[in-house]
């Protein structure tokens, strides 16, 4: 619904509403802190308040997933925390480090450890590794804990009688005892003060602050109800502002959103203010005077507040490009191309490669229906309809091992038959169903019995990638980091980076299928959150991946990011060397919803970065969207594209599209690109 009262207070009910709904994940606790009331940097108007969430899809008329024997330490009642940038703590092998920019925060047998990271850029890469510079160890505690509480912005770790709380965009780690604990620092503090202490390892200053307890040398004490926390000392400020700005352990931090003219996000860290890291760009309005971190991506203002807001421009859901002023020449050309396109192709069973088959007949559709070729339509859907009916058939996978579905009711998620890149480990499930939601949104606009047929399993598929709200059955945005304003893709984040995510383009194709999706099933809801999340993945696959702001990274020799860890950024991809494959994994599959933020780079930019791409000869895979990306950067780069996707070897096409969908991207590029 929509409401237009004064901004910040209609922010205010929204992120009220958005707690709501999406609760917490951990068990025993309420949802995250009301709204700050502080005056914040106010949203753009009018702002519409989400919706509240309907009765979430019910996974029982799945069979069960296979079972897994994966190691994991997360307290009963407790939804696993897949894909987010704190799940090594939950997962795998113990000890794996996490990042809470600008700290990396490691769980030790009986302790935790941090330190704060520093990036270095060199040519190919801008790393800052994880740093085990004080350490703690707590009397009483053994293992590794157990996440007790996990929200997309905080994570609560349990080890013996103190609880560990992270969280995004909070500079320090947090320590809490119900019943009181003795802790004991690898290295010796000396006292600021009853309860603040310092300590400089390998030239940083750190410092330890308690409440409710006491410092002495390397022992902290903490009475019952006490808390501490452990920071790394700004650059430019100091130890004891730093302590006297701190809140409490922003334990249940959440975030939530409005839309309006933009797309706003709040992200929550308590009731009262206490100290935030925000990049620079997010700092007006904010109390910044606590100094500065360095880190992969620039420099991060260290300010106090209970609450930050920032918009981003909001993208529009679209599943069809703009062919209304294309030339007579061009439509010619799309057309012949169609007619060869639209014949039998193969689709294959997987839920990567067979949703990405699916996406193409729904691209080759749309495409017919904007030129009229009511024939090739008609085909097209029928073929189209055929395939998502047996993947959309409940008990599929009783009777067969591909294009069908089960639930893991362990890890509460939808796991496709047959898997592909990882994905019974819930790697990339947004890549993967973003595809398929595609399809069904395209097929289902056209046809109301089918979208009825298809709804129950695909509206499963939806909220495992996209719930708009935590549920028995679901997390809540499964991979999507509101304060990164990305997703990760890796569902148990095995690595000592931390989390990653290469395409930033098929995690905004997702976004755009599942709004797509939503409105063909009327779920308010779930629309609204996905057009948040399509939002900010637009924003920041052009701000981190195409178009860096390298300022103070010195040494980086690329104009393009490949792929965002949570200790570094990468110039490489998972499958190639290659240069083509470093930037057309951010374009893949170049869908109707992309123009509107890659026409967003500067065109001296994509042309440089296509550049750098091609190469002296034409790349033998990838071509393609290089060619579709360098059409967006003006006339003359236009029409050369025009020509040489023309002449484009047929065996250079990616399978997720066509020629029929290259000429026509180019084609549109033209008229403003998507309708």
């Amino acid at each position: 619904m929509s409401r237009r009262p004064a901004a910040a207070a209609v922010l205010a009910i929204a992120l009220a509403m958005a707690f709501a709904v999406t609760a917490c994940d951990g068990g025993g606790r309420p949802p995250g802190p009301s709204a700050s009331t502080e005056p914040s940097p106010e949203p753009a108007t009018p702002v519409t308040v989400p919706a509240a969430r309907v009765d979430p899809p019910d996974p029982s008329i799945l069979p069960d997933a296979a079972a897994q024997d994966i190691p994991q330490r997360i307290a009963d009642g407790v939804v696993p925390p897949t894909n987010r940038w704190y799940s090594a703590l939950a997962f795998g092998e113990p000890g794996l480090p996490v990042f809470p920019a600008p700290l990396s925060v490691r769980m030790l047998d009986g302790g935790v450890s941090l330190g704060l990271t520093r990036p270095v850029a060199s040519a190919d890469v801008i790393l800052a590794p994880a740093v085990d510079a004080v350490s703690l160890t707590i009397a009483g505690a053994s293992g590794y804990g157990e996440v007790v509480e996990a929200t997309p912005v905080a994570v609560t770790v349990a080890l013996g009688p103190v609880n560990v709380t992270l969280a995004q965009g909070v500079p320090a780690v947090g320590l809490e005892s119900t019943g009181g604990a003795v802790l004991t620092l690898g290295t010796t503090f000396a006292a600021v003060d009853e309860t603040l202490a310092t300590a400089t390892v390998d030239g940083t200053e750190y410092a330890v602050a308690v409440a409710r307890g006491s410092i002495d040398g390397d022992e902290v004490s903490l009475d019952p109800g006490g808390s501490a926390h452990v920071f790394a000392v700004p650059a430019g400020g100091s130890a004891r502002a730093f302590a006297a700005a701190l809140g409490d352990v922003p334990r249940g931090a959440e975030a939530g959103f409005a839309l309006g003219d933009a797309a706003t996000t709040s992200v929550s860290y308590g009731t009262r203010p206490t100290v935030v890291a925000v990049p620079e760009s997010r700092a007006a309005g904010l109390d910044c005077g606590l100094g500065t971190y360095a880190t992969i991506h620039g420099s991060y203002a260290v300010c106090t507040a209970s609450s930050v807001t920032w918009d981003v421009p909001l993208v529009e859901p679209s599943a069809a490009l703009d062919l209304s002023q294309i030339t007579e020449a061009q439509r010619e050309q799309i057309v012949a191309a169609l007619r060869a396109d639209a014949g039998e192709a193969e689709l294959p069973a997987d839920t990567y490669f067979g949703s990405k088959a699916l996406y193409r007949l729904a691209t080759l559709l749309a495409v017919a229906d904007a030129l009229g070729e009511d024939a090739i339509a008609a085909d097209l859907h029928a073929r189209l309809a055929e395939q998502l009916d047996l993947w959309a058939d409940p008990d599929g996978c009783r009777t067969r091992a591909e294009r069908c579905f089960t639930y893991d009711g362990e890890l509460r998620g939808v796991v496709g038959l047959a898997t592909a890149f990882g994905s019974e480990a819930f790697n990339d499930h947004h890549f993967h169903y973003g595809y398929l939601l595609y399809a069904a949104a395209v097929a289902g606009a056209r046809d109301g019995d089918l979208a009825a047929r298809i709804g129950p399993v695909m509206d499963l598929v939806a909220e495992d990638i996209a719930a708009p709200g935590t549920s028995d059955a679901f997390p809540v945005r499964r991979a999507f980091d509101p304060v990164a304003g990305h997703s990760w893709a890796s569902g148990f984040s095995p690595f000592a980076d931390g989390n990653n995510q290469e395409s930033s383009s098929e995690a905004v194709l997702a976004h755009n299928a599942v709004a797509l999706w939503a409105a063909v099933r009327g779920d308010l809801a779930l629309e609204e959150s996905a057009r948040w999340m399509l939002a900010a993945e637009s924003e920041a696959a052009r701000r981190l991946w195409l178009a860096p702001d390298l300022t103070g990274l010195d040494g980086y020799a690329h104009g393009i990011v490949a792929i965002e860890w949570g200790a570094k950024r990468d110039y490489a991809t998972w499958f190639s060397a290659d240069p083509a494959a470093m930037l057309a994994i951010q374009i893949i599959p170049a869908h109707p919803a992309a123009p509107a933020y890659l026409s967003a780079v500067d065109p001296a930019r994509i042309v440089a970065s296509v550049e750098e791409a091609w190469g002296d000869a034409t790349p033998t895979q990838f071509a393609d969207y290089l060619l579709m990306y360098r059409a967006l950067a003006g006339p003359e780069q236009r029409e050369a594209a025009w020509r040489e996707a023309v002449e484009l070897p047929t065996e250079a096409i990616d399978g997720a599209v066509s020629r029929t969908w290259l000429l026509a991207w180019i084609a549109a590029a033209g008229s403003g690109g998507t309708g």
